[in-house]
């Protein structure tokens, strides 16, 4: 019995040496050299000046995340790096943790089948190699239904370092405490906890989220300003849900959004085998359909979904790494899927063993996800990198649909590497590394996660005035008001007006536009001061006006350039 537990614990060590070794050779090989989009700036700029009301980082504030990443940044000196470096351990966490949680469920050999599935799940796979937030959604949620799940089977001493967990979680993503609370508590009702002790571990997880939500408030100068920060970043649901006033058009999109990124987190392979299962296991469902229900763990599982996907099909979702709270939750269940469909097809095939349908549905599932994530599509469609979106046509919008919707690929990363370090050089190289005789005008393009936007330069580029306008054309904005964007030395303003003026010192001799060359806006600056062109690879351009040392007193729209 000794030598069997030895035995045991000494192949769990292998396994979870060889998920080690196989998450960091898929991962370390292909990470992103550069912040990948606007949150990763503004996480960056957090490291260095944590400041909620400037939107480092913006509301709720994601304090253990930032102050975790700041640890790791002493040593790496890197936010980029830094986050990274996070992003690829607690890919591995995960990875290896999702292992012991399903073979406590139901084996070694289908915890091995979800952990392999997940390292080689696309939406996983680019979230680790980003500097992003979405993983530790990931990790934390497993460990929340890890922990969770040991109290729903009676043992008490997982009850308050579950709920000590569940809430620290909340300085890292506040959304997993609201989204995986309903099987927390489920798991302490079931596993027959005493209102007593439920109360107890109530009052940890009270005192868990005060840990970090206590410090939150106050670095942004009280729980009023803390909360009116917090409204404003949550006005974004009333463009994407009809529940809070967004229209029917709005409602669809964001429906399909939520379901079409859940369905490709189970990835296309998936998909096809839970099919196939299905066909297996079609009769008698009906009867089956009340007992399943009924059955504590798929109840389990049912509210470890639903919850998230729910608040995002009816809601608000605008990324698809914020499904990952439920991803592995979708995971473990394709894992048992796989493992119970090697079975049903070794029964229509005798001739060939269990192991084999196995394996092969796994080389399957881990190809064809690899060929998805490492395919050099031709999807950037240089041609429209400049078009709007409601301009797009026929194959153009398939191809742009099918990029900022679906494919989350390492293509993707290494387009942002590329543009974002030759809008910096370019930049850079225009002004001649002199930030006082240029100021950088950024306006939006159809497909600005692969671009340079406001917070990256911002970040990239500090000492330079960086502008980012909006108006009725690039945005929301439906009243007779601009919004204009100041941003230098890792701070910023925001004004709002009929007419903005935008001030240019004398030593200011050039403009650097980032924008699209198929508006209003551009035509205007065209016709009115000329617009030369910068051609980039991928169809992106820079563009500049020189306005040399003389006066200048130029209006586009509600937008005044004046000397």
């Amino acid at each position: 019995m000794l030598n069997n537990l030895k035995k045991s614990k000494r192949l769990d060590l292998i396994i979870s040496l060889l998920i080690t070794a196989i998450v960091a050779l898929t991962r370390i090989p292909f990470v992103s050299k550069f912040l990948y989009e606007w949150d990763s700036a503004s996480y960056g700029q957090a490291f260095q000046n944590f400041n909620i009301a400037q939107g480092q980082p913006q509301p709720p504030g994601y304090i253990l995340f930032i102050a975790l990443g700041k640890v790791v940044n002493y040593i790496f000196n890197d936010p980029n790096t830094s986050m990274v470096f996070l992003s690829v351990a607690f890919s591995i966490l995960t990875a290896v943790l999702i292992y012991f949680f399903v073979k406590q469920i139901f084996s070694r050999r289908i915890a091995l089948i979800t952990s392999i599935l997940l390292i080689f799940n696309p939406l996983f796979w680019f979230y680790g190699e980003i500097a992003s937030i979405y993983i530790f959604e990931a990790f934390f949620a497993v460990l929340i239904a890890y922990l969770s799940y040991n109290v729903l089977k009676g043992d008490g001493r997982f009850l308050y370092l579950s709920a000590l967990v569940l809430g620290l979680a909340g300085g890292f993503r506040l959304d997993l405490v609201e989204f995986m609370f309903p099987l927390w508590l489920f798991s302490l009702w079931f596993g027959k906890t005493s209102y007593f002790k439920i109360s107890k571990a109530l009052i940890v997880l009270i005192l868990a989220v005060l840990l970090w939500f206590i410090p939150t408030i106050i670095s942004t100068g009280g729980l009023g300003e803390y909360l009116q920060l917090s409204a404003a970043q949550s006005s974004a649901s009333t463009i994407t849900s009809i529940v809070v006033g967004a229209s029917l058009s709005a409602q669809v999109i964001n429906s399909g959004l939520a379901t079409v990124w859940s369905l490709w987190g189970l990835t296309i392979s998936g998909i096809i085998m839970i099919l196939l299962f299905l066909i297996y296991h079609h009769s008698g469902w009906r009867t089956k359909f009340i007992p399943y229900l009924k059955n504590p763990l798929n109840i389990f599982f049912i509210l470890w979904i639903a919850p998230a996907f729910l608040f995002y099909l009816i809601i608000y979702v605008i990324k698809p790494g914020y499904i990952l709270v439920y991803l592995p939750a979708l995971m473990i269940i394709l894992g048992y899927v796989v493992n119970r469909l090697s079975h049903d097809l070794h029964i229509t095939f005798p001739k060939i063993s269990v192991s084999s349908f196995l394996v092969t549905l796994l080389l399957i599932g881990i190809i064809v996800n690899s060929l998805i994530y490492f395919y050099p599509y031709n999807l950037h469609q240089g041609e429209i990198w400049e078009t709007p979106q409601d301009e797009l046509h026929g194959s153009e919008k398939i191809f742009f649909e099918i990029n900022v919707g679906i494919l989350y690929d390492n293509q993707k990363i290494k387009a942002n590497d590329q543009n974002t370090n030759l809008h910096i050089q370019t930049i850079t190289n225009l002004s001649s590394s002199n930030p006082n005789n240029t100021i950088i005008v950024i306006r939006d393009i159809s497909r600005e996660d692969e671009g340079f936007d406001f917070r990256k330069a911002m970040y990239y580029l500090p000492d330079y005035n960086v502008y980012y306008l909006l108006d009725s054309e690039n945005s929301h904005i439906t009243n007779n008001t601009v919004t204009v964007w100041h941003g230098q030395y890792y701070s910023y303003n925001i004004t709002y007006a009929p007419v903005v003026v935008i001030p240019l010192n004398q030593s200011v001799q050039q403009i650097v536009w980032v924008m699209s060359n198929q508006t209003n806006f551009y035509q205007e600056v065209q016709s009115q001061i000329g617009v030369q062109t910068i051609n980039l690879p991928n169809g992106l351009n820079i563009y500049y006006s020189e306005i040399g040392s003389g006066p200048v007193n130029l209006q586009i729209g509600g937008f005044i350039f004046k000397r």
